[in-house]
């Protein structure tokens, strides 16, 4: 038996000079320019949820867990950056799962904003980490970037977070063919 997937893109930051990596994962390749610094960002698509998110390769991703809801990328000591998506099951709206997420920081809120289908929560947790979570709700499914690191590392990551946001695509199409 043979399984084709086949994964359509709607990424809108023109990675046309990217290059693709063969692996489990849709890989993409794109460098940015952050001060003095250049930013190399891969691409992780999540077949069983449809999504897709850059990350900076100075991150390595971790295993994916058998239940293939998502990946972590980490420095493996301050640096985290985690892609998940989880089906809907209570029904809650886009304004629960906002609210809930803005009552489980353990710490300081510093910027909340809730629009038509996502939020974006971002603060200080309390072990004094900058935190950063973008959720979308989709066909009622919840998917969920959050990216976590130290506050020395602010303007670095401010580029980063803005990459990895704008980058976060939900509800793409994956089609499996079986012959």
């Amino acid at each position: 038996m043979k399984k084709t997937f086949l994964f359509f893109f709607a990424l809108a930051l023109g990675l046309a000079s990217c290059t693709n990596n063969s692996s489990n994962d849709s890989t993409q390749k794109e460098k940015t320019k952050t001060d003095s610094t250049s930013i190399t960002y891969d691409v992780y698509a999540n077949p069983r949820f449809g999504f897709s998110i850059m990350y900076p390769t100075s991150l390595s991703p971790q295993p994916e867990p058998e239940n293939g809801d998502g990946r972590v990328f980490s420095n493996g000591k301050d640096e985290e950056i985690s892609v998940y998506a989880s089906h809907n099951v209570l029904d809650q709206s886009i304004e629960d799962l906002y609210q809930e997420c803005q009552g489980s920081i353990d710490g300081t809120v510093t910027y909340a904003d809730q629009k038509d289908n996502w939020f974006v929560v971002s603060g200080t947790n309390s072990e004094g980490k900058i935190l950063y979570r973008k959720t979308i709700l989709h066909d009622d499914v919840e998917y969920t970037v959050s990216v976590t690191y130290p506050k020395d590392k602010k303007q670095q990551y401010d580029e980063i977070v803005k990459k990895v946001a704008e980058s976060f695509n939900v509800g793409l199409e994956v089609t499996i063919q079986e012959d």
